[in-house]
């Protein structure tokens, strides 16, 4: 990506009489457009009455203004406390302004002594609210408390006591006292002139440290024109302004700090980089408008027909095989996924619900069938309540924290197996310890209390060494990254912090015999955008994507980035090594819109993000830097799987899910594809008409050399005969009809993941 042009404004202040710099001035700059101004940056003027704001194209060129190469300039000065407006050259327009732009402005004596700032009413009440505000990022910065000191003495309240007891440095303001605070100065002055008063003031407290940083200046832009029914506008803004500052970075960094110290809590692991103190008090002024529209699409998506949970636990055994179980294959199949045990709150998403395991065992030709819940602490306090408390990942979080959490930790995703333990995984989360074979929940995986993350839901197990690799992501707060491996006995030896600009959605990534492969994509959190009813996760199809390639056991400082166009990874199918040469095999789409479906006016789908997956081969070399990319196959499908004793390793043989495009928007599978890169060729295998699956795993025959030599396991719903079924389906015959097909003693839901474990395994 081309670098953007940085632009410069200069210039100085001063009485007009005497020549003398007037410090402390709010200088504001604007790019004059038809609808709204741009704002370019905003600064004090210093004790010389002289300033300087640097912006950039991004500040001023939207995306629909690419054409505007320059912007049309103009300033505005304001008192201290930006209650009044001393000069403005918006009449005066510099038209296509230079790179460099300067400003003289004198202001006559007679307007400074007419000048009188104006605060509002109950000084002693607002001073200490602002003084709690300055306080809510754990810090009082020297420009805040200048700027609050000066305002002390200017209405007379500098030898108040308590005043003076709250600018000491030593003593801060707890963010649950600021609010109370805040609470009983809008009882008081709640009209909308009493509002924007303490909004100005708010907003010179804001840049009294200087002028905001970026991440500040886009949360403030992105929500300067939302609005939300039935809130009045006074109350909005305070919202947003509350919003930022806790989004502080170095607030955020502060309480994340504070909770990987204590991450032995059940409620840090569960919360992840949620931050539960700022949220507290952010959560009385939250707003999230329902829509009434996407509520009901998502609800009879994800709620209706083979997506609708079940809410019986069985076991049975002897179950009814069509065809005959190979006696080689002794273990347990397992396929996690959601499966909500009380109606849900707010807008429900598939990705929501309760974790459920359902197991298929087979030993010596006979099956058994049992699921249960994964019974996390967010789920058995729902259960002993009776009702549903913590809604779903695009509703706001529970910022009161109930029972000490604001995020629920469904463990609905898959499983992996290390170490001799079963772990069901959720990527927000911690893993939970899975006893077999009764699928008993026996806790949380800590690692000896050394996980300071959240834990992928697709961990990668080393078949030679034993390793596990995994990361978290955090959604918030930095690092929004972090990554760790896990030895072959169980003991958690790293963890390594890799910088992202901006938090990311990473499902899944990539591991090699030597080198580490994390997905840099824009599907980006957006948590701001919540408070206006929006969604908090939004794919940005204009950001650039990344491949990150690490070498397994190294830090941050060892970590490349190689640029491809913007696209979208859920899956990764395998990586390896050849000659200089890393290459990464997965499902790439070119959006992601979490599988919610748009529609037009005249009611057709205009977003099915399936429809875009295909199997997608990168070549990147590590002593060019250039990276090399192409199609293997451009029929839709997804979750990618292989013989997993060649992870990491050149493999021959990969099978995928085929996406089924006429039942959009229904994210369903009609058949499995098996790829042959060895000779670029590819079988498919039909589940028949109106039978539909999803993941599958490769199990391999016990003693065997060849890749393929094993069978394919995956779970169907035959949509006609309303029943169940887990398919056996032999990799080396892979048109022909299953060997056995296990006809389940009840209806098994669409889920997520699928494994197996093995007898030996676990014996």
């Amino acid at each position: 990506m081309q670098n953007l042009i940085l632009f410069k404004i200069t210039g100085k202040v001063y009485e007009a009489e005497s020549g003398n710099g007037i410090p402390n001035l709010i200088i504001e700059a604007f790019d004059k457009d038809v609808f709204k101004s741009d704002n370019l940056g905003q600064v004090k003027t210093d004790s010389n009455g002289t300033f300087e704001i640097t912006y950039s194209q991004a500040d001023f060129q939207s995306k629909y203004e690419i054409w505007e190469s320059n912007p049309d300039l103009y300033i505005v000065v304001k008192t201290p406390n930006l209650n009044e407006i001393l000069y403005s050259s918006e009449n005066n327009i510099r038209n296509n302004a230079k790179k460099n732009e300067h400003f003289d402005i004198p202001i006559p004596k007679a307007t400074l002594l007419a000048t009188k700032q104006k605060l509002p009413k109950d000084n002693r009440q607002l001073l200490k609210l602002l003084i709690g505000i300055a306080w809510i990022d754990g810090e009082l910065e020297p420009g805040e408390q200048e700027f609050l000191q000066s305002m002390a003495n200017e209405k007379g309240l500098a030898d108040d006591p308590e005043i003076k007891s709250l600018l000491s440095p030593d003593l801060p303001v707890q963010p649950e006292e600021c609010y109370s605070w805040l609470q009983a100065y809008l009882k008081n002055h709640s009209s909308d002139k009493d509002f924007q008063e303490l909004y100005q003031v708010l907003n010179s407290l804001m840049y009294s440290d200087g002028e905001l940083d970026s991440q500040e200046k886009e949360l403030l832009a992105e929500l300067v024109n939302a609005k939300v029914e039935n809130v009045p506008s006074y109350q909005l803004t305070l919202q947003r302004r509350f919003m930022s500052m806790m989004l502080n970075s170095k607030f955020l960094a502060s309480v994340v700090q504070m909770e990987q110290s204590s991450v032995v809590n059940q409620t840090a692991l569960v919360t992840g980089y949620y931050t539960r103190v700022p949220y507290q008090v952010l959560s009385r002024f939250s707003v999230n408008e329902n829509n009434k529209a996407i509520n009901h699409e998502l609800s009879k998506l994800y709620l209706t027909d083979n997506f609708a949970p079940i809410h019986q636990e069985i076991f049975a055994e002897n179950l009814a095989v069509i065809g005959k179980l190979p006696e080689e294959l002794q273990g347990t199949f397992l396929r996690n996924g959601p499966n909500p045990q009380f109606q849900p709150l707010g807008l429900y998403h598939w990705f929501d619900g309760d974790g459920m395991l359902h197991a298929v065992t087979i030993n010596n030709g006979r099956a058994s069938y049992r699921n249960r819940y994964i019974r996390t602490q967010g789920f058995e306090l729902e259960q002993s309540l009776g009702r549903a408390v913590w809604p779903g990942l695009l509703n706001l979080p529970r910022f009161d924290a109930p029972y000490g959490l604001m995020m629920k930790n469904p463990a609905n995703t898959s499983c992996v197996w290390h170490n001799g333990q079963l772990l069901a995984l959720w990527e927000a989360g911690a893993p939970h310890i899975i006893q077999l074979p009764d699928l008993e929940t026996l806790g949380v995986q800590t690692f000896n209390n050394k996980l300071a993350s959240t834990f992928t839901a697709h961990p990668k197990v080393d078949p030679v060494t034993g390793e596990m690799m995994f990361y978290g992501f955090a959604p918030i707060a930095p690092p929004y990254l972090e990554y760790s491996v896990v030895s072959a006995d169980g003991e958690l030896k790293q963890t390594v912090p890799i910088d992202l600009p901006v938090p990311v959605m990473i499902h899944d990534f990539a591991i090699t015999e030597n080198y580490t492969i994390f997905l840099d994509m824009p599907l980006l959190f957006k948590p701001m955008q919540s408070i206006t009813g929006h969604l908090p996760i939004k794919f940005e199809p204009k950001s650039k994507s990344r491949i990150g390639i690490l070498p397994r056991h190294g830090d941050n400082r060892t970590i490349r980035w190689f640029e491809v166009p913007s696209c979208m990874v859920i899956h990764t199918a395998n990586a390896y090594e050849d000659g200089k040469e890393v290459v990464l095999i997965a499902c790439r789409m070119d959006y992601f819109n979490l599988l919610i479906p748009s529609y037009s006016d005249s009611g057709e789908i205009t977003n099915f993000d399936l429809e875009t997956l295909k199997l997608f081969c990168w070549r990147i070399n590590l002593v060019t830097g250039v990276v090399k990319q192409e199609v293997l196959d451009d029929v839709p499908s997804e979750f990618p799987q292989i013989n997993n004793q060649f992870l990491g390793r050149k493999n021959r043989y990969i099978y995928t899910s085929r996406v089924a495009p006429y039942m959009k928007p229904k994210p369903v599978f009609d058949g499995l594809i098996k790829y042959d890169l060895g000779t670029n060729n590819s079988q498919i295998h039909e589940f028949g008409r109106g039978r539909f699956g999803g993941d599958t795993t490769f199990v391999s025959r016990p003693g065997t050399t060849a890749e393929d030599d094993g069978w394919l396991l995956t779970m169907v719903w035959d949509t006609v005969a309303k029943q169940s079924e887990l398919l056996i389906i032999d990799a080396q015959n892979f048109i022909s009809e299953p060997v056995a097909r296990v006809i389940m003693p009840g209806r098994v839901p669409y889920g997520f993941h699928a494994t197996w474990i093995s007898s030996v395994a676990m014996a």
